[in-house]
This record gives structure tokens, sequence and C-alpha cells, in this order.
């Protein structure tokens, strides 16, 4: 991603979003120049416009992170409701990338007290080929 993309990307989303203060260049050159170098090279125009189009359509945005935070968010990996950058992109980007109209949630990570479905294998015979010939 280059800082031009970058930089428009953030100013269309300050200035358009309700209730949202529109960011000076100044502001956008700074929040440039805190972004890792590794998330710039990582991160592709068409991903930034992507998580540009998924925040405007986002009915219950992050609100609580910086925007350029937020937009991130779309495409990377989260921890602790921030992008985890260390963690990479989303695993599947390029899927929510094919279809850039539809607003793509974040996944939702199970609750601590989450119970699956079916039993292990190991309990239930017919996961584990219980059937005997």
């Amino acid at each position: 991603m280059n800082a031009k993309t970058f930089g428009l990307g953030l100013m269309a989303l300050s200035g358009s979003l309700p209730y949202g203060k529109k960011l000076t260049n100044e502001e956008v050159q700074f929040l440039w120049l805190l972004l890792p170098a590794d998330v710039k090279g990582t991160v592709t125009d068409e991903m930034w416009a992507f998580g540009c189009s998924q925040r405007m359509m986002d009915p219950d945005p992050a609100k609580e992170l910086p925007l350029h935070l937020q937009v991130l968010s779309y495409v990377f990996r989260m921890r602790d409701g921030q992008p985890a950058f260390d963690w990479g992109l989303k695993a599947d980007l390029h899927h929510r990338m094919a279809l850039p109209s539809c607003f793509h949630p974040q996944q939702q990570a199970p609750a601590a007290d989450h119970q699956p479905l079916l039993e292990p294998a190991a309990t239930n015979p017919v996961l584990a080929g219980g059937f005997d010939a």
C-alpha cells in the first residue's frame, strides 16, 4: 500500500462518516509514519480500499479504535479487539474481497464456556468408527 492510497482512504472516511472528525493532511501523514513497515508492505491498495468499504458498511464498528485500525481490522486477524499484525491477514480475506459489496462481519471466537456440538471421537462410537462388521 502506498501513502497516497492510505491518505485518500482515511480522508474519504473521516469526511463521510457521521459523527466523525475530519482528519487533516498532517494527521494522516503522521498516522502513515506510525504504521509498521511490514503492514505497509503486506496490505495492497485493493485490500485498503476493501477495508474502507467494509468500515462504511459496518452497522456496529469498533469505535474505540482509531480509524486506521478500524479499517485494518477488516483485513487482519483480530486479537483482543484489535488487528493483530503478527497473526497476519484473515484466512478468508480473498473470499471476502470477492464479494466487496456485501458486509462481512468479524468472526467471533467461541465463548470460554462453549460446549462442542458433538462428543469427541473417542467417546462417540459413530465418529470413532465403532461399526463392527
